[in-house]
Parts: structure tokens; sequence; C-alpha cells
């Protein structure tokens, strides 16, 4: 019967060191956890492990603690490293040129005509990455153009306002008392209002026979940055943008329009 009782004493010993040693190599392969484990009767047996990498601060800790019947304690503590972002928000206008993409329209050519946009933009930097962003602009525009008929020697005005959003992955790297950058990336286009000329015609008007307009209001593309941002939060640019889809919708299985811009601007980060 003693030996029974030892038998049994020395198997439960054994369980709970695997139990320990398993909780133990689990929760270190999570990494900033600390592990006290402490055994009810006697001194007690603390076991403390560790993993916190360089460089990462503690934004904020989770404690657990676990009781066993015999009396022993678990305690566990999850430290979580806060993600080192960099955000800014920041204004920008830009003088902007604009025309059509066009194909299987002959005898006709786009010009290109001036406009502006004006909005806000959100740049993202890594702190321990500080050579590439991303940025995000959200700007108002209005854009204008002339399409020429060298047959009929007629002119054609085509003005529109848009909301357009663009994503930049951009590259940076220090010059002089600021940064250079360059980037690429794409962008949604909303269109407000659409007129041509002569006539005021709305380009997005439906027609109440064919239920199709002239133009759709929507646009997606590419687009291209480069620029120079100053130390002190002024920041000059170049955009270049061309869309991707064939803006006509009465007529887009006969001929094409494709929108193009190129900009020049500055900005302000907060």
């Amino acid at each position: 019967m003693e030996k029974i009782i030892k038998t049994t004493k020395m198997k439960t010993l054994l369980t709970d060191l695997l139990l320990t040693v398993a909780f133990a190599f689990t929760v270190s392969t999570v990494g900033n956890v600390a592990l006290l484990a402490q055994f009810g009767g006697g001194n007690g047996t603390a076991a403390v492990l560790q993993s916190q990498d360089e460089g990462k601060k503690i934004e904020t800790s989770t404690t657990t603690e676990t009781r066993f019947p015999d009396g022993r304690i678990i305690t566990t503590t999850t430290h979580t490293p806060t993600v080192n972002v960099d955000a800014s928000f920041g204004i920008k206008v830009n003088a902007n040129m604009s025309n059509f993409i066009i194909r299987d329209m002959p005898d006709n050519q786009s010009n290109m005509g001036f406009g502006w946009s004006a909005g806000i933009f959100l740049k993202l930097e890594n702190k321990e990455i500080k050579n590439f962003a991303f940025q995000y602009d959200l700007l108002l525009h209005y854009k204008s153009s002339k399409m020429e008929n060298e047959i009929e020697q007629t002119e054609t005005d085509y003005q529109h306002y848009g909301l357009e959003l663009s994503i930049y992955f951009m590259g940076q790297i220090n010059a002089g008392s600021g940064k250079f950058f360059i980037g690429a990336g794409p962008f949604l286009n909303i269109g407000l209002d659409a007129i041509r000329n002569p006539g005021n015609i709305d380009l997005y008007r439906k027609d109440k026979a064919t239920n199709k307009s002239e133009m759709h209001r929507w646009d997606f593309g590419l687009g291209a940055i480069v620029g120079y941002e100053f130390r002190n939060g002024i920041s000059i640019n170049c955009v270049y943008k061309v869309g991707l889809i064939n803006l006509l919708s009465a007529d887009k299985d006969i001929m094409t329009m494709k929108n193009r811009t190129i900009s020049f601007g500055i900005g302000y980060q907060f």
C-alpha cells in the first residue's frame, strides 16, 4: 500500500513538472511574457521567462491568473508592443492640366485645359523604416479640356468637377534640409458634375430613350508622384495620372475616352 502511494505521488510530481514545462515553452514562444509558477507547500519554486525585442515599446499588459486545487498559482503577464507609426495630416492645393486619351475618333484632337484641385492628405510613416511611407490624398478637383475636329472645324469644351481618392506607396530619402520623395499608386474618382459646350449639356444625365448618359461618373487609374518636403512641413509635388476606364457610356462600344492629368502643387503637413 505504501509503495502504491509513493508511486502515485511520483506520477503526480512528474505530471506537474511536465505541465509546468509545457506551459512555459508555449508562452515563451509568444514573446514579451512573464511566467510565474508557484507550488503550494514548502518554499515553492518560481520560474520567470521573458522575451522582448529591442526597440519596441510596451503599450498594454494583460495578466491572467490560474489557481489549482492543490494550491498552485500560475500567473501569466503578456505585454503588447506599440505600433511604431507616425501619422500626420496636411492640406494641399494643385494647379492641373488635363485632356482625354482618345481612340477610334478620327479627325478629333483633345487639347489640355487648366484646372485646380484642393484637399487633405494623410501620411503614415514607420518610425523604424523611415525611407518608406503611405500617403492618402482626398481632393476636390476641377478639370477642363477642348476637343477639336479638324474636318468640321469645331471646338467642344469639357468641364467637370469630381472627388478623388489617391493612395501612394512612397520611397523617401533625406536631402538637404528636408527629404525627396517619389511614389506611385491607384486612384478612384467620382464625378460630381460634367458639362459639354456648346449647348451646356449635362454629360451625366441619362437619355430617356436609351437610359444611358454620355459619360460615366466613376473613374479608376494609376498615378505617380514626385516631390520635396521641407523641414518646416511645406512640400512641393508633381503628379501624373492616367485613367484606365473608358469614360464614355452611350458610345463605349465604338470609341474610347480616358482621362489624363498632370498637376503641380504645394502642401503643408501639420
